[in-house]
């Protein structure tokens, strides 16, 4: 029971309408008080006022309306319940002043139900309110003028004034402190929200400022990977050079003191610096700074297990090489430079203030290092192919000088000369032309010009030519002279492969009959024979003999042969 006496007294909520939640929080004291004053009204009509009647309907009839009006907020109708709060207070407020005696007094209540009627249901409602008041006044005066005044039907005492203008003060004092309450909770909720909207604003800035600092590193971080990218396109072959120019790139990209590139030996014992971007560092170069693997700094320690290591604080890690040459290092972090799962080395970079770096810094520089060692171990491998290619040539020189030997050998007199008279061999060799043998390069003496022939960087020959008028060679004609060279160049590889290949068939020929004829028979003297009467008809010899020694399986000494044929002319 007293549940729902308290339920009813309390204002309903209303959680989809705030609006409306408002206006019953403010309308409900208001019934309240009116119930407190009415009841007060009820108690003071017997004593105080004259007219007993009249005044108990009036208290009546404000009752039925806070009854109504409260009734019809707690369903939910809170709009038409200030609608009847106002009309039903304003009503008998409004006939107590035009039928009062002292209307000085009752004019407080009227003044009451206009701030009321502003406070529930708007300003609108209030200056309805206030017109109706005004004409209602006005309509009673001109009546009184046209002799047509309006009773008194309630007497003024002094009693009844003092009762009724303390009962309008109420009813005034009321709604205003419920206006200041009103205000005050406003601009508390305006204070709240604006607390809010700076707590929300100052999030947003920092946000801002993170995603600012985020874009600012992965700019960094791209322009970086682009640089670095040129670079490497730039120095593939000079190893040196790209590492510096990659630590310079790097340290000036994010800010970095220190950055630098170690590199394993070939004992894999030891990593030595190859790069750096300080000052102090470049002092190491100069000294050939190395770091022993396992044993020595950050970088001996991700040199021997692989895994990236992140000093926040140098001072208090464990594993922190302090050099002479980089004081001002307060923080650290050391990557792997890892190629084909191969552990090549590790990039250091320093910095001079501590927690500089986040677990960002950690995936971008990681990333990089990873494009570092593919561009070393690239730069490598380069290397590698080019000395290989290089052997190669140089073998192949070789082959091509025994070869271009053999032929020579076979055939001295290469050499031939077209003039007038056509075609014929050729026995005297001009200064320029043994001078372009040796160097390799065009030669031009007066109206000659002696151009090298080579094959595969070999020069095997010189092609000499004269102008007969004497005059000197102009740019086009040296240069089909030096296409007509390289086309000789390649028609005598051809010819000389040829050649070659028609002797190896010649020999493989030769073979395979020698041994076609060798297996006609199976007596061990007539197979000898005819091997000896084959290689010796074969290669043109005069005598061939062969001789088979008899062995002892006791002793290593040989004993005379025991037997042997010879095959002469």
């Amino acid at each position: 029971m007293w549940d729902k006496i308290k339920q009813f007294l309390a204002a309903p909520v209303f959680p989809d309408d705030e609006e409306k939640t408002r206006m019953a929080a403010l309308l409900n004291p208001l019934l309240l008080s009116l119930f407190v004053v009415d009841a007060l009204g009820a108690l003071a009509v017997p004593l105080v006022f004259a007219e007993k009647l009249g005044s108990a309907i009036a208290v009546l009839l404000i009752f039925v309306v806070a009854l109504v009006a409260k009734i019809s907020m707690q369903q939910g109708h809170v709009r038409p319940a200030g609608l009847v709060f106002i009309a039903g207070t304003w009503l008998p407020i409004t006939i107590i002043f035009q039928l009062s005696a002292q209307r000085s007094f009752s004019g407080v209540l009227l003044f009451s139900s206009t701030v009321i009627a502003g406070l529930v249901l708007g300003r609108r409602a209030a200056v309805i309110v206030a017109v109706l008041s005004s004409l209602t006044s006005l309509l009673v005066y001109i009546a009184a003028e046209l002799g047509h005044p309006l009773p008194n039907i309630f007497p003024a005492p002094q009693l009844a004034n003092w009762v009724t203008f303390t009962i309008g003060l109420v009813m005034v004092v009321a709604p205003l402190n419920l206006a200041l309450r009103s205000l005050n909770a406003a601009l508390n909720r305006a204070r709240s929200y604006a607390e809010e909207s700076e707590r929300q604003r100052l999030q947003i800035v920092s946000l801002a400022e993170k995603d600012a600092l985020d874009l600012k590193r992965r700019t960094a971080y791209l322009d970086a990977a682009t640089q670095i990218a040129a670079e490497v396109a730039a120095a593939e072959r000079d190893l040196s050079v790209l590492l510096h120019r990659v630590v310079e790139v790097i340290s000036r990209q994010f800010g970095f003191y220190h950055t630098a590139i170690y590199l394993l030996d070939d004992t894999r014992q030891w990593a030595v610096l190859q790069a750096a971007s300080s000052e102090g560092g470049q002092r190491m170069l100069q000294r050939h700074h190395r770091l022993r693997v396992g044993a020595e700094g950050m970088v001996g320690a991700v040199a021997a297990h692989g895994q990236y290591r992140i000093a926040q604080d140098v001072g208090a890690d464990t594993y922190f090489y302090r050099s002479p040459d980089l004081l001002e290092t307060r923080s650290e972090i050391t990557l792997p430079l890892r190629a084909r799962d191969e552990l090549i080395g590790v990039l250091d970079v320093q910095n001079t203030d501590i927690d500089t770096f986040v677990d960002e810094d950690v995936h971008i520089l990681q990333t990089l290092a990873d494009q570092v060692a593919v561009a070393v171990s690239n730069a490598r491998l380069l290397r590698q192919v080019e000395e290989s290619v290089a052997a190669e040539r140089r073998a192949y020189g070789r082959v091509v000088r025994e070869a271009w030997r053999e032929l020579l050998s076979a055939r001295p007199n290469l050499a031939f000369a077209s003039d007038e008279s056509g075609v014929a061999p050729f026995t005297v060799w001009e200064p320029q032309m043994k001078t372009a043998l040796q160097t390799g390069q065009a030669v031009g003496a007066g109206d000659g010009l002696a151009i090298p022939i080579r094959i595969r960087d070999q020069v095997i020959g010189v092609i000499d030519g004269r102008k007969p008028d004497g005059t000197t060679w102009k740019q086009h004609e040296i240069d089909l002279l030096q296409t007509l060279t390289e086309q000789l160049s390649t028609a005598l590889e051809g010819a000389q492969l040829y050649e070659d290949t028609q002797r190896r068939a010649a020999r493989e020929q030769l073979a395979r009959e020698i041994t076609a004829e060798m297996r006609r028979s199976l007596d061990v003297t007539t197979v000898l024979q005819t091997a000896l009467h084959q290689l010796r008809t074969s290669l043109g010899l005069t005598e061939a003999e062969v001789w088979i020694e008899e062995t002892s399986s006791e002793s290593t000494s040989v004993s005379p042969p025991s037997e042997g044929i010879t095959v002469g002319m």
